[in-house]
């Protein structure tokens, strides 16, 4: 699976835009299955909110381009299993189909599917079940 990073840091929003614009062309060109868009969550922000984030993703989200090339916007804050090890400083785009995919090796992948998966959330579960009753009977 081809990734590609596009980092905004530092960058004044036209700026910004002109930088993901042409590395969105060439990855759709190119056939990238997933772009990572890193534009940062906007806590050194003067506003206080990533102005690049918001601008980003109006951009996607009313881009034609992506529409015709099959490709899906993913928001790094998504429960889906791609975005799994990103956060709301990122935003993917994803080419459709893979959203429910895990990135990384075979082992991580694997990993990650047992982590996430029915049983691995039942198991996580019940161990703090039994950490929080251990804690409870301890004197102090």
């Amino acid at each position: 699976m081809k990734i590609e990073t596009v980092d905004l840091h530092n960058l004044g929003l036209s700026e910004a835009m002109a930088k993901a614009e042409k590395n969105l062309l060439w990855c759709i060109e190119h056939e990238v299955a997933v772009i990572d868009f890193i534009h940062g969550k906007g806590l050194h922000s003067e506003r206080r909110f990533s102005v690049i984030k918001q601008e980003l993703r109006r951009y996607l989200k009313n881009s034609d381009l992506l529409k015709d090339s099959g490709y899906r916007i993913v928001p790094g804050e998504s429960d889906l299993p791609i975005a799994l090890s990103f956060d709301e400083g990122h935003t993917l785009v994803v080419k459709r189909g893979l959203e429910k995919e895990y990135l990384g090796g075979q082992r991580q992948q694997q990993k990650n599917q047992l982590l996430f998966s029915q049983q691995g959330r039942q198991v996580r579960k019940n161990a703090k079940a039994i950490n929080s009753a251990k804690r409870k009977r301890k004197p102090r």
